[in-house]
């Protein structure tokens, strides 16, 4: 055991110092206290505020101690009252004395006291300018995990101050100082980083290490983390279009590879090769693939069973079209849903669904244009005053064609007959009439009339579209003005 104040050995548990009478214990309890202020003041000092707010705040009550303890060796009291003479806190400035003090402290191995006379050494104060002294003494203070001097032997690495310029030993010490919250440490790392010196470049590392930097007020960081979170919006943007892009181009192919329903070997070489030069992974190749060709087979399904439904439903309309399905109908239905692959229930389903259709539709009468179609059509076939199984066939055709029901089309043909037979039982107009008597003297007029005469009669009356009894009425009208007008003729 020391003295502190003189350095003589002196025994364990010993009260005084055998050569100059010091009081040991109280200069130990002097110690005591001085080390807490080092200990307050770095606290400070890692919290980012420094040094100085507290020994401003406390060197009025504390100086007297320092200076004590500072004389009897006390490392800690020793850089207090270096910082004080930095600062003229009770003392007057003065750098020389300043450094001297710090440089005992720092002789003491103290990292702070290290760490500020490598500052000394670096700029010249107190003591002459030499850099490579400087890193010496910040390797001192850096070897006991001092983060301020880490991240000031980091920088020396950096700009090749006192010592080889290395990036890489540089981002080493960097880190070290980062991770005990060193702000600028931890902006200088975001900055290699960034830009890949000294480690592989990371953007989304270099934003972490800018955010912590500037969660701690470093304005500095700030702005490089708002740069950089730009740059990456705009990157992620990009590369998250052409991502879309390749997926969008790469699905294109599967869909055209996939349009037949099987996969060639050639069509699987040109996918491959198609994924290689859009640079896609393994992993999103096959998602890609598969998620196609579930939609493809879901796709055929679903349009198999819409061809199937639309087959079965023209079905279901033709075997309604009379209003009534037969047991042979039925049974067709039944053959045509068993080799369209229907289910009892679908079958059912869709029947009743046309079958409600056309019940509807029975009850909905014809539009104008319609009806007067369907009359005419009437009217052609009612002309010769009979209607033929053919002819019938093909209204109720024509009836079907214009989805008119089967009340809709009975109720207009009855009506065509009806309107028929009315015009059979009326006169012709006077015109017609004058025509078909001409006609009538012509014949008559060398008093007979012939079998061929009697037949062109009755197809320009049917021309004329004169009854039966109009037509003979008027023939034996113009037979009696004949006979009237050549007596002779007729008795002889």
């Amino acid at each position: 055991m020391e003295c502190c104040k003189c350095q003589a050995a002196i025994p364990d548990n010993a009260k005084f110092c055998p050569e100059c009478g010091s009081n040991l214990v109280d200069a130990e309890n002097l110690r005591e206290r001085c080390i807490i202020d080092a200990k307050k003041c770095e606290r400070s000092v890692s919290q980012g505020e420094g040094s100085r707010p507290y020994i401003r705040k406390n060197f009025d009550s504390r100086l007297s101690e320092w200076k004590q303890a500072a004389e009897l060796g006390v490392r800690e009291a020793q850089w207090l009252l270096g910082r004080c003479y930095d600062e003229g806190f009770g003392v007057a400035r003065n750098e020389i004395h300043a450094t001297a003090w710090h440089l005992k402290a720092a002789e003491q191995g103290y990292p702070a006291a290290q760490n500020h006379i490598g500052s000394c050494y670096q700029n010249g104060i107190g003591v002459p300018q030499d850099e490579t002294e400087a890193v010496e003494w910040y390797r001192r203070a850096a070897e006991q995990g001092y983060a301020i001097a880490q991240s000031n032997l980091g920088w020396c690495y950096d700009a090749g101050c006192g010592v080889a310029q290395d990036e890489t030993e540089a981002v080493r010490w960097y880190r070290k100082a980062a991770l005990q919250n060193d702000e600028t440490a931890q902006f200088n790392l975001g900055v290699h980083y960034e830009w890949g010196s000294g480690v592989a470049e990371d953007k989304v590392e270099a934003a972490k290490w800018y955010h912590k930097a500037a969660e701690q007020g470093y304005e500095k960081a700030s702005e490089a983390l708002k740069n950089l979170t730009d740059e990456l919006v705009e990157v992620e943007r990009d590369r998250a279009e052409k991502t879309a892009e390749a997926e969008l181009q790469f699905r294109t192919a599967c869909k055209e590879a996939l349009a037949d329903g099987k996969l060639t070997v050639d069509e699987k070489h040109e996918l491959k090769t198609l994924a290689e030069s859009l640079k896609m992974s393994t992993e999103t190749v096959k998602k890609l693939f598969d998620e196609e060709k579930r939609i493809f087979l879901r796709n055929q399904k679903v349009q198999r069973a819409r061809e199937a439904e639309i087959k079965f439903r023209i079905a279901c309309k033709n075997a309604l079209g009379d209003g009534k399905v037969t047991i042979d109908e039925k049974h067709e239905l039944k053959t045509l849903a068993t080799s369209l692959k229907m289910s009892k229930e679908v079958m059912k389903r869709i029947f009743d669904d046309e079958k409600k259709i056309f019940q509807a539709s029975q009850k909905v009468a014809p539009t104008r244009n319609v009806e007067l179609q369907f009359r005419r059509a009437c009217k052609k076939v009612l002309a010769d005053g009979k209607v033929t199984p053919d002819e019938e066939r093909q209204l109720k055709s024509l009836a079907k064609f214009f989805k008119m029901s089967n009340e809709a089309m009975k109720q207009i043909l009855a009506d065509e007959v009806k309107i028929f037979q009315q015009s059979r039982k009326a006169r012709p107009s006077k015109n017609i009439e004058l025509q078909f008597r001409r006609a009538c003297k012509k014949v008559l007029a060398d008093g007979k009339v012939t079998p061929d005469e009697e037949r062109q009669l009755k197809s320009l009356a049917k021309f004329f579209k004169m009854s039966n009894e109009a037509m003979k009425q008027i023939l034996a009208d113009e037979v009696k003005i004949f006979r009237q007008s050549h007596p002779k003729e007729h008795s002889s």
